[in-house]
């Protein structure tokens, strides 16, 4: 199953299990893969590593907006931000940790 079918399917669950913020950064998950699937030049298709890069770009606007929300002293919004990327990056690969990271810059 492709992430965009995936997440179709948990947007169903999240509206039986009325979880908000879930469903909030579900539905505008969905939003913008149909933005990217019908845009010019995609042929109603869209691909994994497309969808992996629009979460990428969503995840980080919102720790950007978080971020804003703090210095601006508005941390119940940058609490709902925050808790949209969790939901997001649920759907990205696991990214590595710095040691990680050093240990396979070493094997290479």
């Amino acid at each position: 199953m492709n992430l965009f079918d995936q997440v179709s399917e948990d947007i169903k669950d999240a509206m039986r299990n009325k979880e908000k913020i879930r469903l909030e950064a579900l539905r505008g998950m969905k939003k913008e893969f149909i933005e990217a699937k019908t845009a010019k030049g995609a042929h109603d298709e869209l691909s994994d590593e497309t969808a992996i890069q629009i979460l990428q770009k969503m995840a980080k606007q919102r720790r950007d907006s978080a971020d804003i929300y703090q210095t601006q002293g508005r941390p119940e919004l940058a609490e709902k931000e925050l808790e949209e990327v969790a939901v997001i990056e649920k759907y990205l690969p696991k990214q590595l940790t710095q040691d990680e990271l050093d240990t396979k810059i070493t094997e290479i």
